[in-house]
């Protein structure tokens, strides 16, 4: 089957079933020596999207080195956090690659160094190795310095670096780092080297491989029957300013499909039904953050596909660690579109839910005023006192904490909001801005237990 999916392609540069190692840039703590702390977080959802396209292919034993958060100098930071490795694990554990192939730099520097450097030296001209540089080129030097010193200068011939961003090439985060014209000079301009075009078209949505901050040429992903799709999905979302950007991913699309110009649609084409052996049963649970029970629901607010002037925020306090922030003005008499943004999200269990939220409001907010949102069930039955249509304000009170509380206020009658599923299946919820410095941790959707006990499982 593998043969017959890779020959229905036009592989680029002379590609056949040949060894591929990826390195991808980014650090999974605050780097707050250089001008920008935080790596470029396309790779957190370009990396996961690059080991869906190998393991569409069942290509996951041509993968011989993936290296992650590789800018050099960069401390570590807790898993927790580390998005460049919930990716990476996250693609091992539903895609079934081989977890010893996987390097996080800022922890394992030696050994990712080692394992690249080795896989360089075992080229030849019937065995090159294609190289995707998705990462500055600091960690590409130490890997070709240490190939020289275990005598595999020769075997640099047989190494082709493919690469689409001028910027990987040659930026430094440190003075004393190296560019790709450095790595020429060391190994005497051994290495092969293609260009393809750049991968960002951020302003043009169905265009190469980042939509900017329009989800919509995604949700297919979103609404894909295989599982593990909805997680990729997730991935792409976890982009710390909103944006639809996996454009590294762009890379390894061109090599195996001869196609440069990759785009949503070309994607969703290629991924198909699914997966073939993706593992099941997991990627709705981190999407929804699903705590073991039918009846009770918990959506991260920093899974929602943010639009117009939200913004993602991080914090210890807030469910690991992340939270969303409204920072624009008061918007409190009409639905502003711009403002909207969604999350998708599984009943199992068919009936009404009481809907919750975990929310605060920042410091800038003088005494205890009331912090809203507008807020939609489109695809549900929403009920106040009795049924409602459409959006509505959602209100609650918090400082400091993140506190769970929320409740209807319609025109001045408040009630609490319960929403009835006739039938289990995929759900959405729309929220919209209306009040400022609003800040929001989670929502939860819960029936058949007491405020209390829910309020328990919520702070889990």
């Amino acid at each position: 089957m593998l043969l017959s999916c890779i020959n229905s392609f036009a592989q680029a540069w002379n590609y056949n079933n040949n060894r591929i190692a990826i390195s991808a840039d980014g650090n999974s703590a605050p780097d707050n020596l250089h001008k920008w702390p935080i790596g470029d977080p396309d790779d957190w959802g370009a990396n996961a999207a690059m080991l869906a396209i190998l393991a569409k292919l069942e290509m996951q034993d041509k993968l011989v080195h993936y290296s992650y958060n590789n800018f050099i100098d960069a401390p570590a930071g807790p898993d927790s956090r580390n998005q460049n490795k919930i990716s990476c694990d996250g693609g091992i554990i539903r895609w079934h690659f081989d977890a010893e192939k996987f390097y996080d730099v800022t922890t394992q520097l030696e050994q990712a160094t080692n394992s690249l450097a080795k896989e360089m030296t075992k080229s030849t001209a019937d065995d090159p190795l294609y190289f995707l540089h998705a990462g500055l080129s600091e960690f590409v030097y130490l890997a070709v310095e240490k190939a020289i010193e275990l005598g595999g200068l020769e075997n640099l011939r047989y190494v082709k670096l493919v690469s689409h961003s001028g910027f990987n090439e040659n930026h430094k985060r440190r003075e004393w780092h190296h560019t790709w014209d450095d790595i020429q000079k060391l190994c005497g301009n051994r290495m092969q080297y293609h260009k393809i075009k750049d991968q960002n078209a951020c302003n043009q949505p169905d265009v190469l491989w980042c939509s900017g901050k329009d989800f919509s040429p995604w949700y297919w992903m979103r609404d894909h029957k295989d599982e593990s799709i909805h997680w990729l999905y997730t991935r792409v979302q976890a982009h710390n300013t909103g944006k639809a950007d996996i454009s590294d991913c762009g890379l390894l699309y061109w090599l195996l499909t001869g196609d440069e110009s990759g785009n949503p649609e070309k994607f969703k084409n290629f991924i198909g039904d699914g997966i073939a052996n993706s593992v099941q049963g997991i990627a709705v649970k981190k999407l929804i953050e699903d705590k073991g029970k039918d009846n009770f629901i918990s959506m991260e607010a920093e899974h929602f596909d943010l639009h117009g002037q939200w913004a993602f925020k991080n914090d210890d306090l807030a469910s690991g660690g992340r939270f969303i922030e409204y920072i624009g003005a008061n918007n409190d008499q009409e639905i502003t579109k711009e403002n909207i943004c969604e999350s998708n999200f599984e009943i199992k269990e068919a009936g009404t839910y009481t809907v919750k939220w975990l929310m605060r409001q920042t410091k800038e907010i003088e005494g205890d005023r009331v912090g809203s949102v507008w807020i939609n069930f489109p695809d549900a039955i929403q009920i106040g006192h009795e049924p409602v249509k459409g959006f509505h304000k959602f209100a609650g009170r918090g400082k400091n904490d993140f506190t769970m509380n929320g409740q209807l206020d319609l025109h001045g009658d408040q009630s609490w909001m319960t929403v009835k599923f006739e039938k289990a299946g995929f759900y959405t919820l729309q929220v919209s801005a209306c009040s400022e410095f609003l800040q929001i941790d989670k929502f939860i959707l819960y029936k058949d237990m007491s405020f209390e006990d829910a309020k328990k499982m919520a702070n889990q």
